[in-house]
């Protein structure tokens, strides 16, 4: 039996909406139900699949960010689904994240999607099952602006007092931290920009910084399945057709994988153009829109461990004077008006920069992942599915 307080069970997430006719959809709306499952027109969403994205280990290791990363994986429980580099497909992709719904029923929370042209029906805790996610937390809607979501944004932006629909990833100060956001919108969340920061971002920090699971952390993917933006749910339809046993169509076209890897961090503006994997430099913005250019690995300067998870312009530069690194000030490309903040730019002194030898955390694979084995003639079995 699921526990839920009064207000959940009878509380809606989205306005009601008259009920649509038989033909119109293959499922029923109940009005006791809270389903998201939008529409898709040519002017609201992006049809047009990308492949998730996987982190880079060269590039983290050599940034001295792979520990911090790995330690915010870990704590939000993503170990598993982070090591999985399933191929993925371009049909069962779009068919999959444009045909997803959401049903946060009082007593059997439930997704509905379509493998191919096979509607399935899936339990919500079976979901999280085939994603290795701890089905933990409450599965309500995230409110507009919770004051824990904020302060928490306020934090990791080093006071950004911006609402968290205007706020950027870019803002975020420490580089695992901005890092495995940039992970999050292009791989977990299946439907997120790598622009902004959302409450969704930020849900899945305060497990990742915290170890607490207020949110219901598989609700939150379902939920950004089921709405309108940037399709990067690969990963996601791959795991699920290997839960089920199911297969790929063998016609299907694989998505080129993605990593975030240098070139894919000098796009997010992460690091300097000029960067490569023997010399990063990463661009810290501050509030007042300062910038500084720091070359990593910086292990204490960024550690995620201490709070607080950002850091003051002053404390930046004296922990480089102490490491023995000069700054300069330089003009921002164009030429600024006057007033406006200038860069710092950090450089080193001629010197080997230190190089910090991290353990790399293996998981076993989760109960009932096979895997995806390829369509070998065999159809599957046409009809809706209840899992």
């Amino acid at each position: 039996m699921h526990n839920h307080t009064f207000g959940e069970v009878f509380e809606r997430d989205t306005p009601r909406v008259a009920r649509p006719s038989r033909a119109a959809t293959r499922v029923r709306r109940s009005y006791d139900e809270d389903v998201i499952a939008p529409s898709f027109e040519d002017d609201e969403d992006n049809g047009i699949p990308n492949a998730s994205s996987f982190p880079c280990i060269d590039f983290l290791r050599n940034a001295g960010l792979l520990d911090d990363f790995l330690f915010l994986i870990n704590s939000v429980g993503l170990s598993t689904y982070m090591e999985d580099e399933s191929d993925q497909f371009y049909r069962l992709t779009k068919i999959f994240v444009e045909s997803f719904k959401f049903s946060n029923s009082p007593f059997t929370p439930s997704v509905k999607f379509k493998i191919y042209d096979m509607p399935i029906t899936m339990k919500l805790k079976d979901f999280c099952a085939a994603l290795d996610i701890t089905p933990i937390g409450t599965a309500k809607k995230i409110e507009n602006r919770p004051k824990a979501l904020t302060e928490l944004y306020r934090e990791v932006t080093n006071d950004d007092d911006r609402t968290i629909q205007r706020g950027k990833i870019r803002n975020i100060q420490l580089p695992a931290i901005r890092y495995f956001t940039y992970y999050l919108a292009t791989s977990i969340l299946g439907r997120e920009n790598t622009s902004n920061i959302s409450s969704y971002h930020l849900a899945f920090l305060v497990a990742a910084l915290t170890g607490s699971t207020p949110y219901h952390l598989g609700a939150l993917i379902a939920r950004r399945l089921a709405s309108k933006g940037p399709i990067y749910g690969g990963i996601v339809a791959s795991r699920i057709v290997a839960y089920l046993g199911l297969y790929v169509d063998p016609s299907d076209e694989k998505l080129i994988p993605i990593k975030l890897d240098i070139t894919a961090m000098k796009s997010h503006q992460f690091v300097t153009t000029d960067s490569n994997l023997e010399n990063i430099v990463y661009k810290m913005l501050f509030i007042d829109g300062d910038e500084r250019e720091i070359p990593l690995p910086q292990a204490d300067l960024f550690s995620v461990r201490r709070r607080p998870w950002s850091r003051f312009k002053e404390e930046v530069d004296e922990q480089l004077r102490i490491r023995g690194f000069t700054s300069s000030t330089t003009p921002r490309t164009p030429s600024p008006p006057t007033g406006t903040p200038s860069r710092i730019l950090v450089r080193p002194p001629a010197c080997t920069k230190d190089r910090i030898l991290l353990h790399h955390i293996t998981e076993v694979p989760p109960h009932g992942h096979r895997g995806i084995d390829l369509h070998l003639g065999q159809k599957p079995k046409l009809g809706e599915v209840i899992i």
